[in-house]
Formats: C-alpha cells, structure tokens, sequence
C-alpha cells in the first residue's frame, strides 16, 4: 500500500471524498520538493485550541518529525502558542502570543532564523470570514495567536508545507472549493506550496518521516509515551474534548496499525 493511502485510511471527515476530487500523492510530492532543499533551519507551525487546551493532534506528529529533522542534519523550530507550553522537550520552540506579534517583529524572526521552508502540521488558519473556526464552525479566534501571519510573510521567499485533516487547517487553502463543496465546511483561505491531506494530521507527519527514512518513524511505544506525557500536561482530544489517550476520537490502537504499515511499505 502507498503511503498517501495508509495516512487516508480510516476516513470519517471526507478527506477520503477530498482525495477523489484532488488525486494525487501529495504527500510522496511534498517530500520530492523538501529534499531538494538544502539543509537549515526549518519552521514548524502547531497547536490547535480546543476547550482552553491544545488538541493532541499535531503536537504528536509535529514533535516526532522535528526530531526526524534534527537527526537528518536540519534544525527544527516550533511555532506554536501558550497552549502547547512545554511540549516540546529538547526542541527548540517559540511561542507568539494571542495578540500576536507586528510584522517588523515577525521581519526580525525571519532573518535571524533564515529558514528554508515553513511547514504547518494541524495549525488552525483564518477562513474566509476573516476567522479562525473549529470543525463544528465555532469561532476560536480569541484563543488562537496569529502565527499564519508568520507563515504567510515567510511564504514569500521560501517554500510552505502543510498537513490537514479537515480543511480549516493552516495551508489547506489550495482545497477551499472542494471543501466548501463537497465537506460542508469553512475552509482556511491561506495556500501552502505542498498541501498534505491525512485522515489525522500525526499520520501525515509520519508519511512524511516515512518518505524521509523509515528507520526514524516513532515506535508504537515512543507516541504512546510521548502522548502521555503531552495529556498528563492537558492535551485534549479534539473530537471529543476529553483529557485521554486518544486523537480523534479514534481507538489509540489504530496508531499502532498505521505506523507499523508506513515502516512496511
């Protein structure tokens, strides 16, 4: 099975229909286009508000691949909010907050970091109403700093990647017609280069690391630690809003199934 398959598998949110009205690897192509980078300091852009907590989709996949990274020669830097307050362990992580930054400020970020790319992985995006929304439309503007302000002023000079499974997501843009369409749904407005789409976000950040070196996809004990450690901190499920082991509201055995196909395939 290809990878782009495995990370769409277990479809409940129409990333499945999305896929049919837009179908290609989109994850085998965003990794072709990052290779031909050369190596440096990467932007990595999570956390998304839910309930007055982070959702523990994006902060799992966004770690293991900053990780992934750093072992590969990059440097990793975590843009994030107070939400995601010490996930992060060793990586180096920078934290704007609700009200965010102005864009002189955001300027100087960028030329002291010079990344090569910016990569977005379940970060909540403005929509075309100007807002940022959850999946059931509920505006989470108040609890969500503007870091797509960061990603959209980077995208000038440099490429952007982005992981959604919704379609409201950070760099979902390039699907707002489809998503609109076909899933009902508000959709972000922000483009990104090289759009990823996955069933759970995490799952598209181990696509990623799989195309990258299978041999530093997480083991089914690593993410299970590592999402233990991240709800014992108040990371919530963000479908059904509760403090547990779970993403999505799917069984955290479905993790496992996932990750040992990726490190198959």
């Amino acid at each position: 099975m290809l990878v782009d398959e495995i990370i769409l598998q277990h479809s409940t949110r129409g990333m499945d229909i999305l896929q049919k009205h837009h179908p290609k690897e989109h994850c085998k192509e965003a990794v072709k286009a990052f290779k031909k980078l050369e190596k440096g300091v990467v932007f990595l852009y999570t956390g998304f508000y839910v309930g007055g907590f982070a959702e523990t989709d994006g902060p799992l996949g966004t770690y293991f691949l900053a990780r992934t990274l750093n072992s590969l020669g990059y440097k990793s830097v975590i843009i994030t909010d107070e939400f995601c307050k010490d996930y992060f362990k060793e990586i180096e992580t920078l934290y704007i907050p609700l009200d965010g930054y102005n864009k002189d400020y955001y300027e100087t970020i960028l030329e002291e970091y010079d990344p090569i790319c910016h990569f977005s992985i379940e970060r909540c995006g403005r929509n075309i109403d100007g807002l940022y929304a959850n999946l059931r439309g509920v505006s989470i503007t108040e609890f969500t700093a503007p870091v797509d302000e960061l990603f959209m002023l980077g995208a000038k000079t440099k490429p952007t990647f982005a992981i959604g499974d919704g379609g409201n997501e950070l760099g979902m843009g390039n699907f707002s017609d489809s998503v609109t369409k076909h899933l009902s749904l508000t959709p972000c407005v922000i483009k990104s280069d090289f759009p990823i789409i996955a069933t759970v976000s995490n799952w598209g950040a181990y696509g990623f690391i799989s195309y990258l070196d299978k041999s530093l996809l997480p083991s089914f004990r690593e993410a299970d630690e590592y999402l233990g450690f991240i709800v014992e901190l108040g990371c919530v499920d963000g479908v059904c809003k509760k403090n547990q082991k779970t993403v999505d509201g799917k069984e955290w055995a479905i993790e496992e199934e996932i990750l040992e196909a990726l490190k198959s395939s």
